[in-house]
């Protein structure tokens, strides 16, 4: 692999180029994702203010009665997208939708451990725990690599 790297003022803002045959390995395609990640932000509100929030730094994203919450390591912020919406913007991420009402990064993943009824418990980096429902499980395994 080439990387260039071309450093001027001109440039007004960054510009990624990939250059790569007719198929994209695994390798290449966590780039794109990882990418994609940082070109990408969340519009979410906390105490009457308005932030933007780096998808990098979220855990977790939960619609609850018509809501939905973004959640970092310790804040947590309303997102004025519903859930599907944001799951259609962040598909080929690291995010994956592993219930009803749960959209996770695998990123912020430290461990999972199967549970009796075919279910997964996930273990974030923050010690938080969500539940991986048996329909999503196959298509978590896949994007997680197991």
């Amino acid at each position: 692999m080439k990387l260039t790297i071309e450093q001027s003022s001109d440039n007004k803002e960054i510009e990624i180029n990939i250059k790569c045959g007719q198929v994209i390995d695994e390798r290449l395609q966590k780039l794109i994702d990882q990418i994609r990640l940082y070109s990408f932000s969340i519009i979410g509100k906390k105490d009457k203010e308005i932030y933007q929030i780096s998808l990098k730094d979220v855990y977790y994203i939960e619609s609850i009665e018509e809501k939905t919450f973004v959640y970092l390591e310790k804040d947590v912020y309303e997102a004025s997208l519903k859930l599907y919406e944001l799951e259609e913007q962040l598909a080929n991420t690291s995010y994956i939708r592993v219930s009803k009402s749960i959209i996770l990064n695998i990123e912020k993943l430290q461990s999972i451990k199967p549970l009796i009824n075919g279910k997964l418990e996930a273990t974030l980096k923050n010690q938080e725990k969500v539940l991986i429902n048996r329909h999503y499980v196959p298509a978590f395994k896949k994007k997680f690599g197991i």
